[in-house]
């Protein structure tokens, strides 16, 4: 894995409410780094989307007193969004895009990670073994 140690980090609970917090987070280190308020509304939805996922079904019970990292800022002229929990293993980029042409065969579910996908340069997933963590890095070019 990359060295991130030098994104700024903030540790949160696992609740849904706690989403404007998260959002607010990334969008002062966004504005900090000098992204555009095009691509900081663009970035808010998959964090959004990724974060909404976290607190939903990455761990078994009691979800709101669990804890989700996330890490953010430039490396070169990237923006790096990275979200850590210690929450089931699970990839998901693993998940099939759904089928956007035909409504024949368009899949129920993928939609979020899918954006998520659409929006970033780069998604990578990797599960940490010996912190017992699912990492996920957002990779935008600054605009």
């Amino acid at each position: 894995m990359d060295d991130f140690s030098h994104l700024k980090t903030k540790d949160f609970f696992a609740a849904l409410e706690n989403l404007p917090e998260v959002a607010a987070f990334v969008k002062s280190v966004m504005s900090e780094c000098g992204c555009g308020h095009e691509m900081i509304s663009s970035v808010d939805i998959a964090v959004e989307e990724v974060y909404v996922n976290i607190a939903s079904y990455a761990y078994d019970e009691d979800a709101a007193s669990k804890p989700v990292w996330v890490s953010c800022g430039e490396t070169d002229k990237d923006f790096i969004l990275l979200f850590r929990d210690e929450g089931i293993p699970y990839d998901p980029l693993k998940t099939e895009d759904p089928v956007t042409g035909d409504p024949q065969k368009m899949t129920i579910g993928g939609y979020g990670i899918f954006m998520v996908k659409t929006i970033a340069d780069s998604v990578t997933y990797e599960y940490d073994h010996e912190n017992g963590q699912n990492v996920l890095v957002i990779k935008k070019k600054i605009q």
